[in-house]
């Protein structure tokens, strides 16, 4: 099977409370987190795109808090980078939203893979989903669009994944590397935290930064033991995703998702800033 390599590209910040993006358990924690575009590489040469990072007048800025330095704007890091956005033939979308699609439309050569549950959701967004959404960012790409349902292989070493929950018809990418299965796990999962079972340690780092209003949380606290230890050996504990739309269903893909994969690789870690490479560089397991 072909194997392939990982890069993640930095594009930018948002400013952003991590309970929304982890656990309400981490509520009162904001810190900014970064925002990627993934440039998977085979080692003939081939490049291939997953999401399109934002533009910045897209984004509702009370709530995220975007910002980047001219060096992470998305041409100037493409190019450093090697790639021609115009010699691009394939384009991997999690999900359509704003932070995701914002330079889509540089790729005017490619085939865009998307679900077709996320495109029917993300026209007409539910409630709280419209916020995420922008779709005069792709809505003339949509000739653009291979629509697929369910998981798809669409060539040999990648495939996508089907994993519902943060929107509709939200995607991961499995991609065959020389260290096994990485999955590229869009907003399933913001950051390695969310999957608490397999980063334990990371998981807590997290959670003692975000207790009521910013108080930092005394994790041998009896009570925050018990509570702990109740959310742990609930059914699908351990698994903490952004459920901006279905919390259930975020749980569910992230089991699934975890028991695929032998890398991760979530969607807005900042430990991902330090693996320009990856497998090459992965080392937390």
């Amino acid at each position: 099977m072909k194997e392939y390599k990982i890069k993640p590209l930095h594009t930018g910040w948002f400013y952003m409370n991590w309970g929304l993006i982890m656990s309400p358990i981490a509520a009162g924690y904001f810190a900014d987190l970064p925002i990627f575009m993934f440039l998977i590489e085979g080692a003939d040469g081939e490049q291939i795109i997953v999401d399109g990072s934002y533009q910045h007048d897209h984004v509702p800025k009370f709530i995220f808090g975007p910002h980047r330095t001219p060096d992470l704007e998305v041409p100037e890091v493409l190019r450093r980078n090697g790639v021609d956005p115009l010699s691009v033939k394939t384009v991997l979308v999690t999900h359509l939203h704003h932070d995701h699609t914002g330079y889509l439309h540089l790729f005017k050569n490619a085939d865009i893979y998307v679900q077709e549950e996320e495109l029917l959701n993300s026209y007409f967004p539910m409630g709280y989903q419209a916020v995420g959404s922008y779709q005069e960012e792709w809505i003339d790409l949509v000739p653009q669009f291979k629509l697929v349902n369910g998981d798809f292989k669409v060539k040999d070493g990648i495939e996508l994944i089907l994993a519902p929950g943060h929107t509709a018809g939200h995607q991961a990418i499995s991609v065959n590397t020389s260290r096994g299965t990485a999955m590229i796990m869009g907003d399933a999962v913001y950051l390695y935290a969310g999957l608490a079972k397999r980063f334990p340690k990371l998981f807590y780092e997290v959670v003692e930064k975000g207790g009521v209003a910013g108080k930092k949380i005394d994790l041998t606290d009896p009570e925050v033991q018990a509570v702990l230890k109740k959310v742990f050996s609930a059914r699908y504990g351990g698994y903490f995703g952004p459920s901006i739309l279905n919390p259930g269903d975020i749980m569910r893909s992230l089991a699934k998702l975890d028991l695929m994969a032998d890398i991760i690789i979530p969607g807005h870690d900042p430990e991902l800033l330090r693996m320009r490479v990856i497998p090459d560089d992965y080392d937390l397991e």
